[in-house]
């Protein structure tokens, strides 16, 4: 009788193992996962009525209330909202896009009055969170007289942080060729100096090439020119690419002109990786309004499995601003090894 229990016990042991085997060797094929987030930060102010506004005192006036109005929407306090949604979800790589750093003072403005980066990168660290910038470019300087001898200056563009662990290779950001020049009556010809980072990061052993960008918001042929330069050079990879960024188009949008850059970039391959879930835009930062439409991607090519995705942003700062007119979004990706 004990000997047949014990033969009965091994049979079971080896049946186990032997459906064990497959599960594990499949776990194996199955692939680590990358976390991955795209954030618009607002830069806080809406610049094209300076553009229309003649020189001398009413240019003035004009400036100084729209940096009135960037004071009073709390800069430091959404990038610290925008801090604790990156330590929430703990995105591998995170790409920003409207990165600002306002400054004034006399001509050229030097005394920083906002640096949204420097606030993002100090909150993160008192979460206890290891972020690093590892790609920037802040392509767009604007600046105009506030009277009384004082500047206000914006500088702006794009970034990628990393988490800790995450190794980065080749970064480099630049410029688009294609640029929309706005003319101001005030202080000349404005170029937009829209940009884009890119670089090959490896997370849990499976390397991938990650670009941020944010194309031309204002100018629909703009916008389509420059998604087309990046199908033709920061998106051209042997890896698997990841793309992150407020691309101002999506395939769904009300204006047929507002398509085409989405589509350019998906004839090229690249596969929507988000949530169909809004996340775009107030008007205000005061809003009480919902997101009803979506212009910040996370695609990949080739198509990824998408793990699971969300929005961020629904919080309120103490003055009860939104972090930004975006929202967040976060997708968990599931990367294939060779």
């Amino acid at each position: 009788m004990q000997v047949r229990r014990s033969l009965v016990l091994a049979a079971a042991l080896v049946a186990a193992l032997v459906l064990a085997a497959p599960s594990a060797q499949a776990a194996k094929k199955k692939g680590p996962t990358i976390t991955v987030m795209t954030r618009n930060l607002f830069l806080g102010a809406d610049l094209i009525p300076l553009a229309t506004t003649d020189p001398g005192a009413q240019f003035e006036q004009t400036t100084t209330n729209m940096f009135n109005g960037v004071k009073a929407e709390d800069p430091n306090g959404r990038m610290k909202l925008v801090a604790g949604e990156i330590a929430k979800a703990k995105p591998d790589l995170v790409g920003l896009q409207e990165l600002s750093l306002w400054r004034t003072g006399p001509a050229p403005a030097s005394t920083v009055a906002f640096n949204y980066i420097k606030q993002i990168t100090a909150q993160l660290k008192k979460l206890h969170q290891s972020y690093r910038v590892v790609a920037i470019k802040q392509g767009f300087n604007v600046e105009g007289p506030m009277g009384g001898g004082n500047d206000v200056r914006l500088t702006l563009g794009d970034a990628i942080l990393a988490r800790k662990g995450v190794k980065v290779r080749h970064a480099r950001s630049g410029l688009f060729k294609n640029q929309l020049t706005i003319p101001t009556k005030a202080i000349g010809n404005v170029v937009t100096n829209r940009g884009y980072n890119e670089l090959d990061a490896t997370v849990r052993g499976v390397t991938v090439h990650v670009v941020n960008t944010h194309l031309e918001a204002y100018l629909a042929s703009t916008r389509l020119q420059q998604a087309q330069e990046l199908v033709k050079g920061p998106l051209r990879s042997k890896l698997p690419t990841i793309l992150l960024g407020d691309l101002n188009s999506g395939p769904n949008l009300p204006k047929p002109e507002d398509r085409p850059p989405y589509q350019a970039i998906a004839k090229a391959g690249f596969k929507p990786e988000r949530t169909a879930k809004f996340s775009c835009c107030f008007d205000d930062l005061n809003d009480q309004s919902k997101w009803d439409h979506n212009v910040d991607w996370i695609m990949a090519k080739p198509r990824l499995k998408l793990v699971r995705s969300f929005i961020t942003g629904s919080e309120r700062t103490k003055a009860g601003v939104h972090p930004s007119d975006h929202g967040g979004v976060v997708s968990v990706l599931r990367l294939k090894r060779k």
